[in-house]
């Protein structure tokens, strides 16, 4: 995502609390980034090194260390296009989201998946190419009140990727879809499996910019500019199925970017925009109110 289309606050952009009724964490803030990677949409652990890309510009993944410094970079051999989101699977692999849409009217949806980038000893990849597209989008660009296809967040999980499209209806309904895709190379439809209600307009406090499930697999979050929701206790990919929580952060600026570092501890990132943000963040849920699963 560019920049922000549907204009915030002044308040909001100063730090003011725009998300009430919610259970409140804080953010530590870990270090500023280079701004070399002013737009950070994407964030991973891997190697013990914090890898995140822009979404457009030069086709990279730059591995930082926890004072923001640049330790590494890797080059993937095909172009940045609104590139959104980084996820790993249980081997290692990263899979990046090369499938912005913020018009709702592109057909080279892709993922691209690359093996561990600490691994590359060349410091070049080759990606695999998994290319999808949408089972219930005919027109392109559908009409304002159906513009549900833009997609900001993805998760692997059981030799799957399952994506969470970012809400762009006019007028808002809340609703982020959840689409299933094999997480290997080819071309497929993808599966329209389930959606969750995040919430009312405004839109840019309730649409979804990132996700990421833990190690242990037994939580998953999505992220959004104010606020992260979790969800807990679900049952194999029926991931709102359990119980779900809202874990507001009493600040705004355009986080696009979630990981978890282990089960508990998860890293953010923000886009640096308006002289606002540009910076990695670290919450630990254990300092959440977070019911045991029964």
């Amino acid at each position: 995502m560019k920049t922000l289309k549907y204009g915030l606050s002044v308040l909001a952009w100063l730090g003011i609390s725009t998300a009430a009724f919610a259970q409140q964490v804080s953010l530590t803030e870990v270090c500023k980034l280079d701004l070399v990677i002013k737009e950070s949409s994407g964030v991973v652990v891997a190697g013990g090194k914090i890898w995140t890309h822009n979404d457009s510009g030069d086709p990279v993944l730059y591995g930082i260390d926890k004072t923001g410094k640049i330790s590494d970079a890797i080059y993937v051999g095909v172009k940045n296009k609104d590139w959104e989101d980084l996820a790993k699977d249980d081997a290692g692999n990263i899979y990046i989201g090369a499938f912005g849409n913020n018009a709702n009217k592109r057909h080279d949806l892709q993922v691209l998946k690359i093996s561990d980038p600490s691994k590359e000893e060349d410091k070049v990849a080759t990606p695999e190419l998994i290319e999808f597209s949408f089972p219930d989008q005919h027109l392109f660009p559908p009409a304002e009140n159906e513009q549900n296809f833009d997609v900001e967040a993805m998760i692997w999980f059981n030799n799957s990727l399952y994506l969470f499209s970012k809400n762009r209806t006019i007028p808002f309904t809340g609703y982020s879809k959840v689409y299933k895709v094999p997480a290997t190379k080819g071309k497929y439809v993808a599966e329209l499996i389930d959606s969750v209600y995040t919430g009312p307009e405004p839109m840019l406090l309730n649409w979804v910019t990132s996700a990421d499930i833990s190690p242990d697999k037994t939580k998953l979050v999505l992220l959004s500019h104010d606020k992260l929701w979790l969800f807990t206790c679900f049952e194999g990919d029926k991931f709102f199925s359990g119980k779900k929580y809202t874990l507001t952060f009493g600040t705004m600026s355009q986080k696009e970017g979630v990981c978890f570092y282990s089960n508990n501890d998860l890293y953010i990132t923000d886009e640096y925009l308006y002289k606002i943000g540009g910076k990695l963040y670290s919450l630990n849920l254990a300092n959440a109110k977070i019911e045991a699963c029964k």
